[in-house]
């Protein structure tokens, strides 16, 4: 089985594309890897290591991380309100209008608690990126578990591609006052597929056949008040032709 994921906008699967996990290796783990082949050579009898831990590094090799897809300076003082800067305005054309960044007023800063050390401006981060999975496959959206730095923190939940194919980052910003600089490649978010079965990954530019269901969507998940999401479902899986 496969799991594929595709972007909308053409460039982004080669310079910023999902990985899988297991491919990606924060500078910390090269440490550690280098520190436990160091400590190994002069060890008598039972070695314990951060290296060892199959709890840290059996997450860090499950699922897939989704990137950061471009630069972006985020500000914060204090208050409900941040400012965010992209290196052109091309960027945001090349988002066709919708909002790159934006801030989440859904309720969920409102009505959850929010960590005492975050900034209460929640941040939701919009991507070009859509997943195509087989039947019954959801993913569990975390933030990246172990990163170099701690300014941006992926609010967690399950992913049901079948009823929004969308990959976007509901995120806590950890930075109440100040002006960060988020790197083109920082993981946003790691996705871990719900199932025993083991996937194949595809990651592509947006297909005719992709941005006709995006386009599809646009009505079928809009025309009533209420959300049909088992006719959502239905369609979605039927389109793709995942069994």
């Amino acid at each position: 089985m496969k799991v594929e994921f595709f972007s909308t906008i053409d460039g982004v699967a080669d310079a910023c594309p999902i990985v899988a996990a297991k491919e990606y290796k924060p500078n910390w783990m090269h440490r550690a890897r280098a520190d436990y082949k160091e400590k190994i050579k002069t060890a008598e009898g039972r070695l314990d290591h951060i290296y060892q831990c199959p709890g840290i590094f059996d997450l860090a090799k499950t699922g897939y991380v989704l990137p950061m897809w471009h630069d972006v300076i985020i500000e914060t003082n204090d208050s409900n309100d941040f400012k965010w800067t992209v290196p052109t305005s091309d960027v945001i054309d090349l988002a066709g209008g919708k909002d790159i960044i934006s801030r989440q007023l859904t309720g969920l800063e409102t009505l959850m608690p929010v960590k005492p050390w975050a900034s209460s401006a929640l941040i939701k981060i919009n991507t070009p990126w859509h997943v195509v999975a087989p039947k019954g496959i959801k993913f569990l959206m975390i933030p990246y578990p172990y990163p170099e730095s701690f300014e941006l923190e992926s609010s967690i939940g399950i992913l049901d591609p079948s009823v929004s194919s969308e990959l976007n980052v509901q995120a806590f910003w950890n930075v109440p006052r100040g002006k960060v600089t988020l790197k083109a490649g920082t993981p946003l978010a790691q996705l871990i597929p719900i199932t025993e079965q083991d996937l194949e990954l595809e990651v592509r530019n947006a297909t005719e056949k992709d941005l006709r269901w995006i386009n599809k969507t646009k009505y079928v998940m809009n025309y009533t008040f209420t959300m049909k999401r088992n006719l959502i479902k239905d369609l979605y899986y039927k389109y793709f032709g995942k069994t």
